[in-house]
């Protein structure tokens, strides 16, 4: 195992920068936060950001300018887009260097070694263009290394300042390089490496907790069966979940469900008309970082069987196995925004959901109320740890009962990785520091 203690020196100084548009990039800074050292120190910088928030609720929300994001995110107007977000955010960076230097300079120990760790393509541009300066103001060595957040290569997710850039695939490392090849842009190294998800939710689980596990995704048993729902940072979607909890309570009572939400104007119609359900049970807070703890509270106390979520980061939850506390089954809802639909793509290339053949074939059975049938289709689920789920609530529902009754739920449980690469390890947050560590060893050393 490599040595972190560099990551822990008093002389070190880590920023963990983020931003709230969606609770996504907090989630995974939140990862990185508990895969540190015990005793290194972060600071945070970006948890709030009111007006971005809102602005990025509205545009989800919003049937017109989701489809305008939809468009401008993917090829060929990402590349003139990232063109100008570049020069907007490289020429607006007097309020982030300002509290870079309110940080290093209120710190007893002076630093030697800043290293800004950024989950955020506009923080990161930012902090990219002062790094230099910041450099000669302080003394210390800075170094700025990026998480990009979703497996998509959108050309705003490369930072030319940036020491290290971290990716969850091969795919968008190479899509990155050649954007900057033909945009001319300095050559920064890309890791691929697997997704950083929380430490917390990759502990193994005891054996009583892999049989409850077992005993609710068991069509034959009475036991309750835990559901976690995880109410996304702009809460697109809540419509779809209030419908989909109401339909699957009345095909049957097995169903618990936990929402996870934010406290906001924007969330309460929702959480009134859940929280007077007595099948759901209720974690809201009113700030982002307790509301991305909330939901790691309720694996710590309640043993999960399925996970109904966007496929954002979350997606990446499949990266663990039915043996560890997070390694729920995952029913992904419609997908919002081009990095949803590749994070899709990105788990299907890997095996760890059904092709989009197999998963027509799925849906069509269950609406006819068919029997699985192929063998073959089952013999595929022992790799499969997400499944999609229908756009209409009624149907969503449906399908989760007949996947509940021909045990393909159950036969999930059994499942082995198909693939052995770095990229789908459970144990990105590990690799994400080792990485680390290692370039500010080389740098300083040099």
């Amino acid at each position: 195992m490599v040595d972190l203690s560099v990551l822990s020196d008093p002389s070190t100084c880590i920023i963990l920068a983020t931003s709230p548009t969606g609770l996504g990039h907090l989630r995974v800074t939140d990862a990185l936060y508990h895969g540190l050292p015990k005793n290194a120190a972060p600071i945070l910088l970006g948890a709030q950001a009111p007006l971005e928030s809102t602005l990025y609720r509205f545009i989800s929300l919003n049937r017109f300018t989701k489809k305008i994001m939809e468009m401008v995110e993917m090829p060929p107007l990402d590349k003139p887009l990232a063109l100008l977000g570049r020069k907007f955010l490289r020429s607006n960076t007097s309020n982030i260097h300002h509290q870079l230097k309110t940080i290093l300079n209120g710190r007893l120990v002076v630093p030697k070694t800043v290293l800004l760790v950024s989950s955020h393509n506009m923080l990161s541009h930012q902090m990219g263009q002062i790094k230099k300066k910041l450099a000669a103001e302080t003394g210390a060595n800075i170094f700025l290394v990026q998480q990009v957040t979703d497996d998509s290569p959108q050309a705003i997710w490369y930072v030319q300042d940036a020491d290290l850039i971290f990716v969850p695939s091969e795919y968008t490392k190479a899509k990155l390089l050649e954007y900057a090849r033909k945009s001319r842009l300095p050559l920064v190294p890309i890791v691929v490496t697997a997704y950083p998800v929380s430490p917390l939710l990759g502990e193994a689980m005891s054996e009583h907790e892999l049989s409850e596990r077992e005993k609710q995704l068991d069509p034959s048993e009475k036991v309750d069966v835990h559901v976690t729902m995880p109410v996304p940072g702009a809460a697109v979607g809540t419509s779809f979940m209030v419908d989909y909890i109401q339909k699957m309570h009345q095909y049957s009572s097995r169903f618990v469900f936990h929402v996870v939400s934010r406290e906001a104007p924007f969330t309460n119609s929702f959480v009134q008309k859940v929280a007077g359900l007595s099948y759901v049970k209720l974690l809201t807070s009113k700030h982002d970082r307790t509301t991305v703890d909330n939901y790691e509270k309720v694996f710590r106390e309640q043993t999960i069987a399925l996970d109904v979520t966007k496929p954002s980061e979350q997606a990446f939850k499949a990266l663990l196995t039915p043996k560890q506390k997070g390694g729920v089954i995952i029913l992904f809802s419609t997908p919002v925004g081009g990095q949803e639909f590749d994070n899709l793509h990105f788990l299907r290339n890997h095996s760890l959901m059904p092709s989009l053949h197999d998963h027509k074939i799925l849906w069509d059975r269950a609406q006819k109320n068919e029997t699985i049938g192929e063998r073959e289709l089952l013999t595929k689920a022992d790799h499969w740890r997400a499944l999609r789920l229908p756009d209409d609530p009624e149907q969503a529902s449906i399908f989760t009962m007949w996947c509940m009754r021909e045990g393909l739920f159950a036969k999930m449980l059994d499942y082995t990785r198909a693939e052995k690469g770095n990229e789908v390890q459970s144990n990105g947050v590990e690799q994400f520091w080792t990485h680390v560590a290692r370039l500010v060893k080389k740098e300083n050393a040099s």
